[in-house]
């Protein structure tokens, strides 16, 4: 407090009988009775008294306007203004009050509240800031320090219960706010003010508010590291509750390299589980970290608080991919890296108000995710070019690789925009380091660079594939037989693609185009292979002499349609079509080019046949015959070879 002697200089201007005697006794009786006596000179009163009138408004105002002073004023400070001397007492008892009543009871009180720490805050840092060598300056300076020191505790113990009492109603509601505010969460969301993310379930907006006002309250008041600390050591608890529920206690990294592969799916599975349901933990909590603190200046407490939360739960996710990483590759572990990979992917966003370090251990991680998907993608390749198999495919049909090959390419493409971020990535990263810019430039210029990377990549595999099947055709001594199964493994391969929108984009209408007409290419070689040499035997040249038909000829002539026909329908009814539109667009072509050349050759010379004996034994057909035999090829049923014809 100030000392008598100075308030006896300050007021006898313009109370000149006052003495000290009664300025320290205080009587009213005698103060009213020296103001009676001085009607005729102009009223005066001390300060305490004229402060003593003002309203907490006015009060409030002087403050402001003493605060200003501070920053603008060139002369010394010397003592505090009147209406601002008892300030620090004013505030004590707002203090108290609340000490009694508690924050969030009455919003304007609380305002009013927070407004008066606010002041007497910043006025006590600007005296500071000035140190100034006044007595009655450094008296008020210190009464008001610790006033503001009770206020800021009772703030901070405000906020942290705050902080936990919505944690503890959520324990006891089971699912939380909306429990007891269900109507106003229902029929008034406009009205909350509430971002989607924000954790309404634990956290009503007025309990925000509150908090948000006690936080720029503390940090104003330079309590930044107390307020934090209450802030952080609740929100862990809650954080620990929360992961606790959602099951990321039962990640296990120390087991990853011990366990067989068909455990670690079943754990890659629950990993991918907890880490999505972490990113809607995080979202939330993101949210009411920037609520709590959302000035421009909190914006590194609002990064290190919320960093100080998910990192220690986030590294640990990471170390669980990492082990995963290091498990030795094998082709059937790419799609659970991919789901690994678009895991982290999307959890960058749920922690992208977090320290730049942490988003990047996350990218780090997810990178070598793609690279390990990439190595993998390419032991695809490897054991393409390593099937290097001696023993040809019963009956030319469809290849096991082929069947391998365009079902893992065709899973694949459920992950298509995945994979192209994976391969663009790694074709940066290993352009950058090998590859001049002049070079770059011109290459990502070319019309195939054009398509996307996984596109180019899958256009690699197919044409590894088209050069393995190649090769395999050749296993087959039969020409026609190699035909079949070309045509067998060429439309396996655009039935997957035609079938399937993802690699058909991919892929693109040319190269669809293009293998349609390889098709038609082995299907015409199979028949001049097969059936050039049937209508060959059909020809009239050579059947007659001098002018006349050789009947001796003519027999010989049908001796060899039979023994060619019955040789194909005996090895050809056991090849395998497996196509059913193939199969029947083969019997087709083939009966619309051997049953008209048949029936003309049967009609024009059967009758020199007929004259002799055993007639049955060279006209063993009739052309109704054909078709019935003509649709027995490609079965691949061996027990047609004996069927009677008759």
């Amino acid at each position: 407090m100030e000392k008598p002697g100075d308030h006896a200089t300050e007021s006898s201007e313009t109370i000149p009988h006052k003495s000290n005697d009664l300025e320290n006794t205080n009587h009213p009786d005698e103060s009213e009775h020296q103001s009676h006596n001085n009607d005729q000179t102009e009223t005066a009163t001390t300060p305490e008294s004229e402060s003593s009138q003002l309203s907490l408004p006015q009060v409030m105002e002087a403050v402001d306007d003493f605060i200003q002073s501070l920053s603008s004023s060139t002369d010394p400070l010397q003592e505090i203004p009147p209406a601002v001397e008892p300030f620090p007492e004013t505030v004590d008892s707002l203090v108290s009050k609340m000490e009694s009543s508690g924050l969030g009871r009455d919003e304007s009180e609380d305002s009013a509240f927070i407004d008066a720490v606010n002041r007497i805050s910043i006025s006590v840092i600007r005296l500071r800031e000035l140190n100034l060598d006044s007595t009655p300056v450094s008296s008020w300076l210190n009464r008001a320090s610790s006033v503001q020191h009770r206020a800021v505790s009772l703030l901070d113990e405000e906020f942290r219960h705050l902080l936990d009492r919505s944690r503890e109603n959520k324990k006891k509601n089971g699912d939380g706010y909306n429990h007891d505010h269900s109507s106003n969460s229902t029929h008034e969301p406009d009205q909350t003010g509430l971002h989607e993310n924000e954790p309404k379930e634990t956290f009503p907006p007025e309990s925000i508010a509150t908090l948000k006002k006690i936080a720029g309250a503390m940090i104003s008041a330079g309590y930044e590291s107390e307020c934090c600390m209450s802030y952080e050591t609740s929100r862990r608890h809650a954080f620990k509750e929360e992961l606790s529920e959602i099951g990321f206690d039962g990640i296990n990294v120390e087991d990853v390299q011990r366990i067989p592969w068909e455990s670690l799916q079943g754990e890659i599975a629950s990993w991918i589980s907890i880490v999505r349901r972490c990113s809607s933990v995080f979202s939330p909590e993101s949210f009411l970290c920037s609520t709590v603190f959302p000035e421009q200046d909190h914006s590194p407490i609002r990064k290190r608080l919320f960093t100080g939360l998910v990192s220690a739960v986030t590294i640990r996710f990471l170390d669980f991919s990492g082990a995963v990483v290091l498990t030795k590759r094998s082709s059937e572990k790419l799609f659970k890296f991919l789901d690994m990979y678009e895991t982290l992917r999307d959890l960058i966003p749920a922690v992208e108000e977090s320290d730049s370090d942490l988003i990047q251990e996350i990218k780090l991680s997810q990178t070598r995710l793609g690279e390990a998907a990439v190595t993998i993608f390419g032991e695809l390749e490897n054991s393409i070019k390593t099937d290097i198999g001696r023993t040809p495919v019963p009956s030319g049909a469809v290849h096991p690789l082929t069947r391998y090959t365009m079902n893992y390419l065709k899973y694949a493409c459920e992950y298509k925009d995945t994979l192209d971020q994976v391969f663009q990535h790694y074709e940066k990263a290993e352009t950058d380091e090998t590859e001049p810019e002049p070079e770059r430039n011109q290459r990502e210029d070319d019309e195939e660079y054009k398509t996307s990377a996984f596109a180019r990549q899958m256009i690699r595999v197919m044409e590894l594939l088209d050069a393995n099947l190649e090769v395999k055709s050749g296993l087959y001594r039969d020409p026609s037989l190699r035909s079949i199964f070309l045509m067998n493994n060429g439309r396996y391969i655009l039935q997957k693609i035609k079938g399937s929108t993802e690699i058909r984009d991919l892929m693109g209408q040319a190269w669809t185009r293009k293998r349609s007409t390889e098709l038609r290419q082995y299907h015409k070689s199979y028949q001049r292979e097969t059936w050039g040499k049937v209508l060959q035997c059909m020809n009239q040249e050579g059947l007659q002499v001098n002018g006349k038909i050789s009947k001796t000829a003519l027999k010989e002539r049908f001796k060899i349609f039979n023994n060619m026909f019955d040789e194909i329908h005996k090895t050809q009814s056991t090849w395998i079509v497996s196509d059913e539109q193939m199969q029947s667009e083969l019997r087709v072509s083939i009966a619309a080019l051997v049953i008209p050349a048949y029936r003309s050759f049967f009609g024009r010379y059967k009758q020199h046949i007929d004259s002799g004996r055993h007639t049955d034994k060279y006209v063993k057909y009739q052309p109704e015959d054909i078709e019935s035999v003509i649709d027995d090829l490609f079965d691949g049923n061996p027990a047609s070879m004996g069927r009677k014809r008759t």
